[in-house]
């Protein structure tokens, strides 16, 4: 074994070689979908800790239940859907300013203390982490698998006849797998600050573990998205099952498209400072967001009697116990000052405040504690004071509850990228490239609705009533309407959005960590040298 580490920062690239392995790391938990579907379906093998992939995929069926457990390992990152479904979204939603917690020995409160804390990597139980590192390689390990068993070992699904000779799902199945390689590099792009290069070609039996920075992962998804792309539109038309994206039909070209919008969510989302967010092609963004979703959001029905479909995301948004929506989040929308004051307060005197403004999201015409359209005040205080008042807050989202059962995480349609999401991103870029006029007819339809002047390309009107403000106090621009206006109107869809948003916009609170280091665990089995990030050192918002 040898290994190679940069001596200047943690974005480092650690290489070892190893023998074929099948122990718990990310890559060759790595057992992969041979052995998830080994134990799903009860199949005899040999050697049921490493079966070989041909034994276990040795019908169209089991190479199916592959693909859907390689999705709903996926879903779980993107939306918390699984063991521990706290992580991510609840972390990021919290280092995006979205929303508080204050529960005392709760997980989620060593996100949102401040100053900002380094990520405690040397936790072996740390989930915020450890948990979207492992399952991202499980999921890809999955789909990897299905791939190659029907690339290189001719595995056909589907009917076999003179019209289907390899099989009538064999295309749709490879399309498929490879998208979820795809996208899974590009989500370890960025959440991470670094990760493994692999793709649907990749051999266990003779992996190189090197780290490689994140732009390098991020562009690798795109290149395999890319290839699905190329060989999406070379296939049959198809239509994705619906007991796959639980509930949802999706035909060869949605997916097309939702392979788009994948891409541009790795180009825009992947800026780690402004500096980078600037430095985005935003022309080619442009460009692609007409290929992209463009009038069907990529959703999943959840559904209780099926494992992994559901949002803790959701659900998360409209508690009002262990969570709440953060001053942070509605505090440019107040016009009475007392967000600026807040703001000034020592951290040890800050507490919870009341909103005044004419966007009716947050509350109606009728006064500050009626409730708005999308968020709600709430009359009482049942966050912990153990840890401080300045993370409390009095509001929570009322988007997606819906009484008298309150379960919409687990009952309704969670959309996890929307058309409107792909608005936001034209309107940047549309400003980016000197073209704002144009990003008016994208910005004010849900100003308006809300109760709120139109934009002009000079912000909103500069009185007393402008929303949103920003943190001095002053009017904010037409930049600042965008920010604003995306993430009110987005919440929720996907933390990773506010998360990533806040970072290349420069709206992190400083010491928040920029990206993951890669978990401690993963460091320790494979010998690479120990770091974090974040609380003030590398890898740090300003």
């Amino acid at each position: 074994m040898t290994t190679r580490t940069s001596s200047d920062d943690n974005s480092s690239m650690t290489r070892h070689t190893h023998r074929r392995t099948r122990f718990g790391t990310s890559l060759v938990a790595l057992v992969g979908s041979a052995t998830l579907v080994a134990s799903c379906q009860s199949l005899e093998v040999s050697n049921p800790n490493t079966p070989d992939v041909g034994a276990v995929f040795g019908s169209g069926q089991n190479l199916e239940a592959a693909l859907l457990g390689s999705w709903r390992a996926f879903w779980g990152v993107a939306q918390g859907a699984r063991t521990n479904s706290t992580y991510p979204v609840k972390q990021l939603s919290i280092l995006a300013n979205e929303m508080t917690s204050a529960d005392v020995g709760d997980a989620l409160s060593a996100v949102t203390a401040e100053p900002r804390f380094a990520i405690d990597n040397r936790n072996q139980g740390g989930w915020t982490n450890r948990k979207p590192w492992y399952d991202l390689y499980e999921s890809m390990a999955s789909a990897r698998e299905a791939y190659q068993a029907m690339a290189d070992q001719g595995l056909k699904v589907g009917v076999v006849n003179a019209a289907t000779p390899d099989g009538a799902d064999t295309q749709r199945s490879r399309v498929f797998a490879k998208f979820m390689v795809g996208v899974n590099n590009i989500y370890l792009g960025l959440l991470f600050d670094q990760a493994y290069l692999t793709d649907e070609k990749t051999n266990p039996a003779t992996i190189v573990y090197e780290l490689k920075p994140y732009q390098q992962v991020t562009e690798n998804g795109i290149r395999i998205l890319r290839e699905a792309i190329a060989e999406a539109r070379a296939a049959r038309d198809f239509t994705l099952p619906a007991n796959l994206i639980n509930g949802q039909t999706f035909t060869r070209d949605e997916l097309i498209r939702v392979m788009h919008s994948y891409i541009i969510r790795a180009r825009v989302y992947n800026a780690r400072t402004p500096q980078e967010r600037a430095a985005v092609n935003w022309g080619q963004v442009l460009a692609q967001l007409d290929s992209g979703i463009v009038t069907r959001n990529f959703a999943q029905q959840a559904d209780l009697t099926i494992a992994a479909s559901a949002s803790t995301y959701y659900q998360y948004s409209y508690l009002q116990t262990n969570g709440r929506t953060h001053t942070r989040l509605l505090g440019p929308a107040d016009t009475s000052g007392e967000y600026q004051r807040w703001l000034a307060r020592p951290l040890g005197e800050r507490a919870q405040i009341t909103i005044v403004t004419p966007d009716r999201r947050i509350h109606a015409a009728s006064g500050p504690t009626a409730a708005g359209t999308r968020f709600a005040f709430l009359p009482t205080q049942s966050m912990s004071t153990a840890n401080g008042t300045y993370m409390h807050s009095r509001y929570r989202s009322v988007r997606f509850l819906v009484p008298p059962l309150n379960n919409y995480h687990q009952t309704g349609l969670i959309t996890t990228m929307s058309v409107d999401e792909m608005k936001y991103i034209r309107a940047e870029a549309l400003i980016r490239l000197n073209r704002p006029a144009e990003a008016l007819a994208l910005i004010n339809p849900t100003r308006i609705a809300a109760g709120l002047p139109a934009v002009t390309t000079a912000g909103p009107p500069n009185d007393r009533a402008c929303v949103p403000k920003r943190d001095d106090g002053s009017c904010g621009d037409l930049f600042d309407a965008l920010q604003y206006e995306k993430r009110i109107d987005l919440f929720p869809t996907e933390a990773i959005i506010a998360f990533a948003d806040a970072r290349g916009w420069g709206k992190l609170i400083s010491g928040t960590p920029l990206h993951f280091p890669v978990h401690g665990r993963e460091l320790e089995l494979l010998g690479f040298p120990y770091y974090t990030i974040g609380g003030g050192g590398v890898g740090s918002a300003p």
